[in-house]
């Protein structure tokens, strides 16, 4: 949301801004009101949270956009798939067209343009490209018990991840994972970026900083900082559709590369930022709305823009929506990006210690 003028709001920028975010602070209370009720009676027993028998890591953050919540999903879903756990991915799917439960398994479903822009239609991009992408078992669907059910059904599973879980209290979890990103001050919901009051990062488990570490740090207790980590998004690859598979490029191919990038993403300036350090030449750069759609008229600004581009560089979850629109061979790439966590095993070791836990529990 960089740049937009609801930033510039919580940023209280001009006299617009200011006036605004005077005009807006009502609204931000009872929205705080509404969020802290519906807490506390999660937390008095009033409303049921309901329980699996599986363990359940919650992904989740205080601010809106821009934490890094998606790849930290993929990054927990490929270290304890590697330690021999079997893992899926419960999301709610946003901004989806269906309303139906789906699950997603990788390699079920043609990487042709056509059924993939179906299946984000009915599914949302991003669990789409955690399922056919980063082949991860997703299930999609407002209410995550239901789904992770569903998932049950068809097999087994050691660890649900919930993604954008924090909020989500009508299921219960095993541990509490949440990150912070660049956003650590600021008022609740319209007139801040805060989906709620920065005091419930108590709530959480574990800690995964993404952004500004000391201004965190600093409203962490002391107790608690044995479980913060911190993390960065890296530069992994390039990848693109060929003959319906996906292929990985080297990142050096972005060197004196003209690129045109193409974002429909909260916060590309980090993408832009890591062009820039492989020594690639940006001459235009084209941003859409977060989770866009992009249409013909879309494709045809794109390549306008792109004719004197050697690469046109976007997202993941952009590519899958492209990738039905005819480009010349490799010029349309996607940059792979993932994420590195500091003393990230003691982390994961969590979660299999609980995972081993919920087991011999279940077994007495």
């Amino acid at each position: 949301m960089k740049g937009t003028w609801i930033r510039k709001v919580w940023n209280r920028d001009g006299v617009t801004g200011r006036c605004l975010w005077v005009i807006f602070l009502p609204l931000s209370w009872l929205y705080s009101l509404g969020v802290q009720t519906r807490n506390f009676c999660y937390s008095a027993g009033l409303f049921r949270a309901r329980t699996l028998g599986q363990c359940v890591v919650s992904v989740g953050n205080l601010t809106v956009g821009g934490t890094g919540k998606t790849p930290a999903c993929v990054w927990l879903a490929q270290e304890l798939s590697s330690r021999g756990l079997k893992v899926a991915i419960l999301s709610r799917g946003y901004k989806r067209s269906g309303r139906d439960l789906l699950v997603l398994r990788p390699g079920e479903n043609s990487q042709d343009g056509t059924a993939l822009e179906q299946e984000i239609a009915a599914a949302g991009d991003e669990p789409v490209m955690m399922a056919r992408i980063f082949g991860q078992s997703v299930a999609v669907g407002k209410q995550r018990y239901r789904s992770a059910r569903q998932l049950l059904e068809n097999g087994s599973v050691d660890v649900f991840l919930l993604d954008d879980g924090f909020q989500h209290r009508q299921l219960r979890r095993d541990i509490e994972l949440l990150l912070l990103g660049a956003d650590a001050k600021g008022s609740v919901l319209p007139s801040g970026p805060f989906r709620e009051p920065r005091r419930n990062l108590r709530r959480a488990d574990a800690y995964l900083i993404t952004g500004n570490q000391q201004e965190w740090l600093s409203q962490i207790p002391q107790s608690r900082r044995s479980s913060v980590f911190c993390g960065s998004l890296e530069a992994k690859c390039l990848v693109g559709l060929d003959s319906k598979e996906w292929k990985q490029h080297p990142l050096s191919l972005l060197g004196r590369c003209k690129i045109v990038m193409v974002a429909g993403i909260a916060d590309p300036s980090s993408l832009y930022r890591m062009v820039f350090d492989w020594e690639g030449e940006i001459i235009e750069t084209l941003e859409f709305p977060d989770h866009h759609a992009y249409s013909s008229l879309d494709w045809q600004r794109i390549n306008r823009a792109a004719r004197k581009a050697d690469l046109i560089v976007t997202t993941e979850k952009d590519i899958l929506k492209l990738v039905r629109f005819p480009f010349a061979r490799d010029k349309l790439l996607a940059l792979r990006v993932g994420l590195a966590v500091e003393n990230g095993d003691a982390l994961i070791q969590k979660i299999v210690d609980k995972v081993e836990q919920k087991r011999i529990n279940a077994t007495e």
